[in-house]
């Protein structure tokens, strides 16, 4: 998993899975979210995605306003699983 940041987004590469996902990289992101000119979340991507990404998202939206962070170009699997637990409203998907 990568993460970089492009003008205003967030975006995020490679596999986001419980495999890959390091408590480092969580924290990373988690940091990357509080900084105030971060509007967007890019999952575009992103090649392999599981319940790990659910929970990367979850955390984005704690750290801000649910409304104030976009999400853009996630993947089926992510968009089945968002479906599965009932929080694809949460996720505020463009």
């Amino acid at each position: 998993m990568q993460i970089c940041v492009q003008n205003d987004t967030l975006q995020i590469k490679g596999a986001v899975t419980v495999q890959t996902l390091t408590a480092s990289k969580h924290q990373h992101f988690v940091q990357q979210c509080q900084q105030s000119h971060i509007q967007c979340i890019d999952l575009s991507g992103v090649v392999r995605a599981d319940s790990a990404c659910i929970a990367l998202l979850l955390a984005a939206l704690r750290q801000r306003d649910s409304g104030s962070l976009k999400m853009i170009g996630l993947p089926e699997s992510v968009m089945a699983l968002a479906k599965l637990y009932e929080i694809e409203n949460w996720l505020n998907i463009h």
